[in-house]
């Protein structure tokens, strides 16, 4: 079978590898289509922190059972899946308390272990999910991300009647603004200064997306919500300086919840937080019922997938995938590979 290693920093190698056996308690997946994240790219670009070469990426997939160990139930031959990426001990304290997802121990499938960039792919029946027959692959890669924006919403707590800004309306941020306003919020504003990320928002359902080029990020709430300001700014950006307009924009006990992968140490005004009661919340990745409820609203047409695909490539063309996304970056939102194009 074919797979692609990223050997180092801007290198792949093609494989010509054995199909993995199946474990009594896996399922052998034979991949159709994979997401590239924005932790590939850094990957590419020699950048994450917790991974090392040489890595087979891909975390973002669907595709079909081909085999079902022995002692697995639930699933058959021919079923339409996509795959749960992390690797938890399952003994900490986090995971016994029911947070895996930040288990001490945690690795994810494509970034410290190897992933799903390979035409099959064994993984226990565990992190296996059922998609609906009528979901397309393309929909089902991109199950993963809408588990972000799910998982994202849950640590948010109820958002019935409430008001929410999201900062940046790339994938992961149009994903959380949609969930949002499927998850009852009274409006959902989203922040940009890319026209054509606010452009693909607007054809998504989200209330208002708002371009901030040149303006205050308090200045677009008070616009938006009037005095009762946000209750919730969700941080999708990852991007100091929107940080700091998010900290000063905070409105007296409200949330301030950062999805964003941040790379590098941000200074944060404590006293702000203190004397206006603001709640920050970390966000890293979801839980199995993320997963189930990012699936069942897009079975609903809850939340659109279909808008966030910009680009298809074939797993032949990896190597061409990350020169395209770091030279389009004002057009590129979501590229899908195709595992099966060979």
């Amino acid at each position: 079978m074919l797979q692609v290693k990223m050997t180092e920093a801007f290198k792949m190698s093609f494989l010509d590898t054995p199909v993995p056996e199946v474990g009594d308690d896996e399922v052998l997946i034979q991949m159709k289509r994979v997401g590239v994240c924005g932790s590939d790219i850094q990957i590419y670009h020699g950048k994450h922190k917790y991974m090392t070469f040489p890595v087979v990426q891909g975390h973002e997939g669907a595709g079909v059972v081909t085999k079902v160990g022995s002692k697995v139930s639930g699933f058959k031959e021919g079923d339409k899946v996509t795959i749960q990426p992390q690797v938890y001990c399952g003994t900490c304290a986090p995971c016994r308390s029911g947070h895996y997802n930040v288990c001490k121990n945690l690795k994810v499938y494509g970034v410290h272990t190897g992933g799903m960039f390979s035409e099959y792919f064994a993984v226990p029946a565990s992190k296996a999910l059922l998609l609906p027959e009528n979901m397309s692959f393309d929909e089902g890669s991109l199950v993963e991300p809408a588990a972000v924006a799910t998982g994202a919403i849950r640590r948010c707590g109820n958002l019935t009647g409430t008001n929410v800004v999201v900062l940046g309306a790339g994938t992961i941020g149009n994903l959380v603004a949609q969930v949002a306003v499927a998850s009852g919020a009274k409006k959902v504003v989203i922040t940009d200064i890319n026209e054509t990320r606010l452009d693909i928002a607007r054809t998504c359902g989200i209330h208002a997306c708002i371009n901030t080029r040149g303006r205050k990020l308090k200045d677009v709430i008070l616009e938006q919500f009037g005095d009762d300001e946000a209750d919730i700014i969700i941080d999708c950006a990852g991007v100091k300086a929107i940080f700091s307009e998010a900290v000063a924009a905070a409105r007296c006990s409200s949330k301030l919840v950062i999805v964003a992968n941040y790379k590098e140490p941000v200074e944060v005004e404590l006293p702000l937080f203190q004397r206006r009661e603001v709640d920050m919340l970390g966000i890293m990745m979801y839980l199995r019922e993320d997963f189930q409820r990012a699936i069942d609203l897009m079975t609903s047409k809850a939340i659109n997938t279909a808008p966030l695909i910009s680009d298809h490539f074939g797993i032949r063309q990896l190597e061409e995938v990350y020169p395209y996304i770091d030279n389009n970056p004002e057009s590129v939102m979501k590229v899908v590979i195709d595992i099966s194009a060979t």
